[in-house]
Order: C-alpha cells, then structure tokens, then sequence
C-alpha cells in the first residue's frame, strides 16, 4: 500500500510539473511578437497596418504553433493529473472506482476492495490473489486471464463479463450473480459457489461437470455449493 502512495505521489508531480513546463512555454512572446500585437490591436483605424512579409507571416505561424503546443501539454498535464488521482484515490478508498478505466496486468493481490466499481474495465491479466472483492461490481468487465485465488466475491456481480481462461480456484462466491461467461473460466476448483445466483439451469449443469476440489476457507466442497 505504501509503494502505491509513493508511485502515486510521483506521478501526481510529474503531471503538475509537465503542466507547469508547457504553460510557461505557452506564455513567452518575444519583442518582435509584442510589437506585432500592438499593431493589430484595436482601434485599426488610428495605427497603420504593416506590409506583411514573410518574415512576419513565418513569425505567426511560429507564435500559434508554440500556443498550440503550450494548449496541448496543459491539456496532457490535466489530464495526466486528474488520472493519478483519480486512481491514487481508489487505491485508498476515496474515489468511485475504475470502472470505464484500464488496468491491464496491474496487482490488486490482498487488497480490501470491498463494493469497489469496476464496471467496462479493461482488466486482463490483473492480480486479484486474496482480495477482498466483496460485493464488487464488474458488469461487461474484461477479465480474461484475471487470477481470482483465494478472492473473496461474495455478493459480487459478473454478469456479461469476458471471463475467458479467468482463475478461480478456492475463490468465495457466496451470493455472487454470475452468467455463462463463467464457463470460460480455466479452473473452479474449490470455488464456493453457496447461495450464487447462476443465470441458467445449462450454466449450472456445465459448472457441475467442472466442479472439483473444497474450499479452504469455508470447508464447502465446490460441487455441493453447486447442488451438483
């Protein structure tokens, strides 16, 4: 937890400190730029316009391009700062979750994300190892690959998620409300599936055919859970 705050915190001042580099490049006219501003300052009638050359129209060119640039890094900073905060606050806690956000590959192992949302995630390949994922949100989440072991779900919603070759061996599933994606999954073995609310008798059958092993936390062997 303390690495997360310590990465999180130096991402926030790298953001600040882009933001900050692009707006003052943003900011900086030369005499030259100055003294064209101030004749094409209103009123037109009282100052006479100035032959435009080359040389004036190369300097135009050069002033929008580096307030175009300065617009771009600000808006890069911006968003690069609201980001890590946004996800330096769901680490902690403090923020609504990271639904719509991709996480692909990061490690989630033994953390306590109870009722966190992870609605549309990109979450391929995420470490969920021991955590506490009680009733977690993942609807239309993409988690193939996702290692759930030892996890607790109790309560958690799965339905329309990508679950292909996801692990859930010894995982708690109390309560949770799962679909046929689950089917997918690589192993079940000593998954607690008590009380789960399973979208189809089929869905049901074929997770009895998958069935195997008990859980180690709640002693429930996976196909009586199923009521195999």
């Amino acid at each position: 937890a303390t690495s997360s705050r310590v990465l999180s915190a130096s991402l926030l001042v790298a953001s600040a400190a882009l933001l900050v580099a692009f707006a003052a490049l943003a900011s900086t006219r030369t005499p030259r730029e100055l003294e064209a501003n101030e004749f094409l300052s209103f009123p037109l009638v009282t100052r006479a316009r100035p032959a435009v050359s080359v040389h004036a129209g190369e300097r135009g060119c050069g002033r929008v391009a580096r307030r175009g640039l300065g617009m771009f890094g600000a808006g890069l900073g911006l968003s690069l700062l609201s980001q890590n905060m946004r996800r330096a606050d769901a680490i902690s806690g403090g923020g609504k979750g990271y639904s719509g956000y991709t996480i692909e590959g990061e490690d989630f192992s033994g953390k306590q994300l109870v009722g966190e949302e992870f609605r549309g995630t990109m979450a391929k390949r995420v470490n969920f190892r021991g955590a506490n994922l009680q009733n977690a949100q993942f609807q239309k989440a993409d988690l193939r690959y996702v290692d759930f072991t030892g996890a607790d779900l109790s309560g958690a919603a799965l339905e329309q998620c990508t679950l292909e070759g996801a692990i859930f061996k010894d995982t708690i599933l109390e309560n949770a409300y799962l679909g046929e994606p689950i089917l997918k999954a690589e192993t079940i073995e000593g998954a607690d599936f008590t009380d789960a609310i399973i979208a189809s008798s089929f869905t049901q059958r074929e997770l009895c055919k998958m069935a195997s092993g008990t859980n180690s936390k709640t002693g429930v062997p996976t196909k009586e859970s199923l009521n195999c």
